[in-house]
């Protein structure tokens, strides 16, 4: 079993520390936006990028949500990140843009920006140079990964969400016990540990820990008598890392 390092009243992986040289620092901004804004301001991507919003604002008419109420319940059909230049941030893939690698995901990033990935003892690092990311990563929709721009720089997720209208999502982020995984939503939602839309605390059982990043290390909290302490809020787009304490699957149900 992988065991947390305790450093200064917060717990996070040894290897998180033990990989990086350089201190983390403060999480980017996540910005939702609206599906009328979408075509304005891609005119410069490929047409696959194209087509990808378009079927995400087909999706959000289908549903019949409003712009408001799109912001409140989280549903996208693309997320915009904010980061901060030569920052690490911890973010993770909240939507399937056919490809997921590092070079889909990490088009919008300048030369000289990495990406990292937890292979469960360390990370495995991927570097833009002369436009070309090496190696070209897989960051399947629900991956976490550690990212550091060159450049402040905004990134775009663009894609489709991995579930059917009210449907749970087509994989699922499997938990062995009492590793550290690095992973995120699924579905493009937000809550806390209490939210059963997210729905990974009420997943995981009594004994396991969540561990956020603040900027300087991580934040923990572990489940006792059913209940988080403290109850963490996630974001949209936001990694984590997760140690269940028994072999668990995380279960997301599309809530549109």
């Amino acid at each position: 079993m992988s065991k947390p390092l305790i450093d200064r009243g917060f717990a996070c992986p040894k290897y998180v520390q033990n990989n990086f040289k350089k201190q983390l620092t403060s999480p980017c901004y996540f910005e939702i936006l609206l599906a009328h804004t979408v075509t304005i301001e891609q005119k410069q991507k490929h047409m696959r990028t194209k087509t990808l919003l378009i079927a995400a604002a087909a999706l959000a008419v289908s549903a019949g949500i409003s712009m408001a109420q799109t912001y409140s319940q989280n549903v996208v059909g693309y997320v915009n990140v904010s980061c901060p230049a030569v920052t690490y941030v911890l973010l993770s893939n909240p939507l399937d843009d056919g490809t997921n690698t590092t070079t889909s995901l990490g088009q919008a990033l300048p030369n000289k920006s990495t990406i990292q990935i937890w292979n469960g003892t360390g990370f495995t690092s991927s570097q833009k140079a002369g436009g070309v990311w090496t190696p070209d990563l897989s960051i399947p929709v629900g991956t976490g990964f550690f990212v550091s721009a060159k450049t402040a720089t905004n990134i775009t997720f663009v894609g489709t969400v991995v579930a059917p209208s009210g449907g749970s999502a087509t994989n699922v982020n499997a938990f062995p016990a009492g590793t550290y995984e690095l992973v995120g939503a699924q579905i493009p939602v937000a809550g806390d540990l209490n939210d059963t839309t997210l729905n990974l605390g009420p997943t995981l059982p009594n004994k396991s820990t969540v561990q956020v990043y603040t900027g300087s290390g991580f934040t923990s909290s572990q489940k006792a008598g059913g209940v988080w302490t403290p109850n963490l809020t996630l974001t949209v787009g936001q990694g984590v890392f997760v140690s269940s304490k028994t072999a668990t699957n995380w279960v997301q149900y599309a809530p549109f």
